[in-house]
């Protein structure tokens, strides 16, 4: 068997995978694993038994995480599919019932007919930034979530308060509205302590404090309420204590990212226009080690920019992205884009914003989005470009080199 193509396609689900060896492309075993020490030992077993086993299975979330940890530590390549991208290179094969055998079957298939390429296994470190990223991600999600919520109990208790502070949306607006979700509890509470409580947050001084009050006064005098202060909906504002918390992760988990990060690197995609400290670790932590990719393709793919393309005898069409890449890491560089366009009309000129509105003037039909995944490919071939050179950004220098505007 040992001179023999042994392929091990992988499904994994929650509780147990599905294991389907085969040799030369056709199968020779099928099996459940738990997933668990015991059911990855078996399949460490088999494995053993084979010189350069080709493994594959697709990335299915923390299902997976547990398999590709174990098949890390005992130092055993795989083939970590995205499921859209497996999905759609299984799909000649029309099999209408989908059971987990089959899907194990499949995967062992395809890497036997079309081999993949083998996954690369990042340092820990990086590793860590993708943890600390995706942390970030789902606080960042729950804190506009409740805060969208908030505003609109906010309508119905308090709405005034809104004018309190310039920017009501940091932790001192939060505070405050928690201690006052309702005019009346305003007007019932005695002047002196509301001063006090208003020195007790960060950054707010005595005559800060006392100038705030009166405000807060006038603006609870000024209210109208839809509801009276033992409304459900006050209770509904001590989700604010949430907002606070996701807060806080957020900003934990941005200081642990900061640690990790390649000085170096940081420092090249900040001088980027636009692009500051926070979307900069961000995208760092959803690309990992630029430098083991050996061209800007690559980092397209990856990301799951690079476009789909379709042939059928004579015609070749291009569709849309393949979205194979990190959701995720889309989602940072099309903020990226933005911010980059933000800068441009503050006077930060960048080829990349200069490239989205000539895009945008070429079609009048062409969308944001359609310019702004455009835009996308320009950023990763410059991201690449500097990195690799070890370069700081350069409006004039990008402009008339022909590696950022090809």
């Amino acid at each position: 068997m040992d001179s023999l193509k042994t392929v091990f396609g992988i499904d994994v689900s929650s509780r147990k995978s599905n294991v389907c060896i085969m040799v030369n492309g056709q199968k020779v075993n099928d099996y459940a694993i738990s997933n668990d020490m015991v059911g990855f030992n078996q399949l460490l077993d088999d494995l053993k038994q084979v010189t350069n086993p080709q493994i594959i299975f697709e990335a299915t979330g923390v299902y997976s995480r547990r398999l590709q940890a174990f098949l890390d530590m005992h130092d055993l390549r795989y083939v970590m599919m995205n499921p859209l991208e497996a999905k759609r290179k299984t799909k000649d094969d029309l099999h209408q019932n989908k059971t987990d055998k089959l899907d194990a079957m499949y995967l062992a298939k395809m890497q036997s007919e079309h081999p993949q390429r083998l996954a690369y296994v990042q340092s820990e470190e990086y590793q860590e930034l993708m943890a600390n990223n995706r942390i970030y991600e789902q606080a960042s999600h729950d804190l506009i979530t409740n805060k969208n919520r908030l505003h609109k109990a906010i309508q119905l208790t308090f709405p005034e308060i809104e004018h309190l502070l310039a920017n009501p949306r940091g932790k001192n607006y939060w505070s405050i509205v928690l201690k006052f979700p309702h005019p009346n509890i305003v007007l019932e509470t005695k002047e002196a302590d509301i001063i006090d409580f208003l020195k007790s947050l960060s950054g707010i001084g005595e005559k800060r404090a006392n100038d705030l009050a009166q405000r807060l006064i006038r603006l609870a005098k000024l209210a109208c309420p839809a509801v009276k202060k033992s409304s459900a909906h006050i209770r509904a504002l001590k989700a604010i204590k949430h907002i606070l918390s996701a807060e806080e992760t957020c900003q934990t988990a941005l200081k642990e990212m900061a640690k990790l990060a390649p000085k170096r690197d940081l420092e090249i995609l900040k001088s980027i226009p636009g692009i500051a400290e926070n979307t900069a670790l961000r995208i760092i932590s959803e690309l990992g080690d630029i430098r083991r990719f050996n061209n800007p393709n690559q980092l397209n793919a990856f990301v799951g920019v690079d476009p789909q393309v379709y042939e059928s005898g004579n015609l070749t069409a291009h569709l849309s992205i393949s979205k194979r890449g990190t959701a995720i890491g889309r989602k940072v560089l099309y903020l990226a884009i933005n911010q980059i366009q933000s800068a441009k009309k503050a006077g930060n000129p960048c080829h990349i914003a200069d490239y989205y509105e000539k895009r945008k003037r070429s079609s009048e039909t062409a969308s944001h989005k359609k310019a702004a995944i455009a835009s996308i490919h320009k950023l990763l071939r410059t991201i690449f470009a500097l990195i690799t050179n070890d370069q700081l950004y350069s409006y004039d220098i990008a402009k008339h080199n022909q590696r950022f505007l090809s």
